[in-house]
């Protein structure tokens, strides 16, 4: 009897948030599966879920690299759907640790749907999720009574951010450090600056909370960096 696949929401970064249901799974699983962005270089997930997770426990790290080129993220995604495949066929249940909240622009979901396609049983455990835990470092509320809240992945490549950032009351804008200048012109064009606080690294070593934007003229940022504008004020 093939094994059971689960999708393991580990949160943010910081240990402490991984949910009571995500340490079960992960210290109960035969295998814990964790990404990478390539060989050489350490897992996040891997760090954050370690402890959870117990000793002894079979590792299988998965290489995803960082980057959009369809091809390459087919191939990357495509082996490790073979090694995740092998396990399950031997009866092993596995348990795949991804950052945040497994169906919020998760690498999982793809490995999710391909392998629920071929029949085997897998299930999805939540998270918390980066920017809900980037807002609670911040102290401000996504959202009150019936203001409405956007989530945009890759703010830099969003060609209806504008509409986006007139249309809601919320916005959140995930992985922006590759195109803050832009970002910063739109904003304060849309007379949004001044109610935008970034959060970077949340959770983790060198976390970063900024309400003023003009201090990221020279600094670089983490790619795990988020930006919540909040019409109400920040």
């Amino acid at each position: 009897m093939a094994g059971k696949l689960y999708g393991v929401g580990i949160g943010p970064g910081d240990p402490e948030l991984i949910t009571i249901k995500a340490k079960r799974v992960l210290k109960e699983s035969d295998v814990v599966a964790v990404p990478k962005a390539e060989e050489g270089k350490p897992s996040l997930a891997l760090a954050i879920a370690k402890e959870a997770m117990g000793e002894g426990k079979e590792l299988l790290e998965l290489i995803f690299p960082m980057c959009y080129d369809g091809n390459t993220l087919k191939k990357s995604r495509s082996a490790a759907i073979l090694k995740i495949r092998d396990r399950l066929d031997c009866g092993k249940n596995v348990a795949f640790a991804t950052l945040g909240d497994p169906t919020v622009y998760s690498t999982y979901m793809y490995i999710h749907k391909l392998l629920r396609a071929d029949g085997y049983d897998a299930e999805i455990i939540p998270g918390i999720t980066s920017f809900c835990a980037s807002a609670a470092k911040a102290g401000i509320s996504l959202g009150e009574n019936r203001e409405a809240i956007a989530i945009v992945p890759s703010a830099y490549e969003c060609e209806n951010l504008e509409n986006i950032l007139r249309s809601f009351d919320s916005i959140v804008l995930m992985k922006v450090s590759k195109n803050i200048p832009k970002l910063k012109k739109l904003l304060d064009k849309e007379g949004l600056y001044g109610k935008a606080v970034l959060v970077s690294r949340c959770g983790l070593d060198n976390e970063l909370i900024l309400r003023d934007l003009d201090l990221l003229k020279r600094e670089r940022v983490s790619y795990f960096s988020t930006i919540i504008i909040k019409k109400s004020g920040v």
